[in-house]
């Protein structure tokens, strides 16, 4: 069976590497209540702290993504998970907040090139009939890592210290790193893959770019990238408020210990994993029924962000039960959504050979959200003294980015290159005129 589904083995390797990921991104957030009261700091500087990880990750995006398309990502997902690993050894160094901003630029620096290689990856080793699906296998690593990790990194810090936690996440990124490098290989290089497989592959694969890439320009005179790069940015400044906020949530609003704190964080994650591969599946069945596939795309995408506005539930419930199922449905509605914003990247530039730098450019843009969710919050629990404030901020993130996407993206995506209108995959059927809005 395995040797007739070698894809989804690497699929299945790239949701791995997305959820240690996140473990790395999460670990400051398990140990920051502990760090608030030993470092002595509060709400607003610990936000600045949470947000800096997205500074370089931000700035790097666009040169990242642009590298993707010119590196072997065989090579470039290794270094980047050495570089994670480094920094989460550095971290355990540090004796002040001032001293943990270096090790978390790194990080940002190190996890650049990481959602452009795995979209990368998955647009070489996947048909369009099942991008969906390997997109949202991608983005559920996200929930994934983020589920299992508070637990386990809870546990070292209770039972260890905070210093454990970033010793136990450095490891596991260096593992990763020997492990990918001695096994990945590009389909038309594996040996393993059957020619059946490689057949199928390639089978359903719009038709690259004939001569090198096309310019660089045709990605921001695209109308749809900029509608998917609006949404992405509500989307990640909810994700990042979620990711780095939600143990310290718990822990103040609701009362928990940073262990009970840390299994309870794990409960929204857990189901926005089960439910964020439901979207890929949902998206490539309507595919292969005839609906466009930025149409199929649009579809998750709306959903899952209007289901992201059951954060009102967390904010107003007097019960914690309540207050996290709450939060569940909108952790969920979130990951259901991301899954489907690189579909529908890829399924815009795919065919000009621009899938890492397209998905540079929308992460890099999004991820500004991502910066300034962290900072917000923190200044606003700063401000008001509970989360209730933010928790309607984000709400208000989510109409927005579902009208984004509802409103914004077009049917039949298509790209103008040198003068000539150049058919996305969005409708096979038919090539629709310019690329420009």
């Amino acid at each position: 069976m395995f040797r007739t589904r070698r894809r989804w083995l690497v699929a299945a390797f790239v949701l791995a590497i997305t959820a240690i990921a996140y473990i790395d991104r999460v670990n400051l957030s398990i140990a920051a209540p502990v760090l608030t009261e030993e470092f002595h700091t509060n709400a607003a500087v610990m936000g600045l702290l949470l947000s800096s990880f997205t500074w370089t990750y931000t700035l790097l995006n666009l040169p990242a993504g642009m590298l993707v398309d010119r590196v072997r990502t065989r090579i470039l997902y290794s270094a980047a998970l050495l570089i994670w690993a480094v920094s989460s050894f550095l971290t355990t160094l540090a004796g002040s907040v001032a001293a943990m901003f270096g090790p978390r630029l790194l990080l940002g620096v190190g996890e650049a090139p990481f959602a452009p290689a795995a979209i990368r990856t998955l647009a070489d080793w996947l048909p369009k009939s099942e991008r969906g699906t390997g997109s949202s296998m991608f983005i559920s690593g996200v929930a994934l890592g983020t589920a299992v990790g508070p637990p386990g990194l809870a546990f070292l810090v209770s039972t260890y210290g905070w210093q454990s936690c970033f010793i136990a996440s450095g490891t596991l990124s260096l593992l990763a790193a020997v492990i990918w490098y001695s096994w990945y290989r590009h389909p038309l290089e594996d040996s393993r893959l059957t020619g059946r497989e490689r057949e199928l592959i390639l089978a359903d694969q719009e038709p690259p770019q004939q001569e090198g890439r096309a310019p660089w320009s045709a990605i921001i005179r695209h109308r749809d990238i900029w509608a998917i790069t609006s949404g992405y940015f509500c989307l990640l400044y909810i994700l990042y408020t979620f990711i780095t906020w939600l143990p310290s949530y718990l822990v103040q609003d609701r009362g928990m210990t940073v262990l009970s704190s840390g299994f309870t964080t794990s409960i929204p994650w857990i189901c926005a994993f089960v439910v964020g591969l439901l979207g890929g599946r949902i998206s490539d069945a309507a595919v292969r029924r005839g609906v466009s596939a930025l149409d199929a795309r649009k579809i998750v995408l709306v959903t899952g962000m209007l289901a992201a506005l059951a954060i009102l539930g967390t904010a107003f419930s007097a019960s914690a039960a309540v207050a996290v199922l709450c939060l569940s449905v909108s952790t969920s509605g979130i990951i259901f959504s991301n899954g489907a914003v690189w579909a529908a990247t890829t399924d815009v530039m795919r065919s000009l050979n621009l899938s890492g730098s397209a998905t540079g450019f929308v992460n890099g843009l999004g991820n500004v959200g991502g910066i300034l969710g962290p900072i917000v919050t923190g200044a606003l629990v700063y401000a008001t003294g509970s989360f209730v404030v933010p928790l309607v901020v984000a709400a208000g993130l989510a109409l927005v980015g579902a009208l984004a996407w509802a409103f914004g993206m077009r049917s039949a995506p298509t790209a103008a290159v040198a003068g000539r209108p150049v058919a996305g995959m969005g409708d096979a059927r038919s090539s629709a005129a310019g690329a420009g809005s």
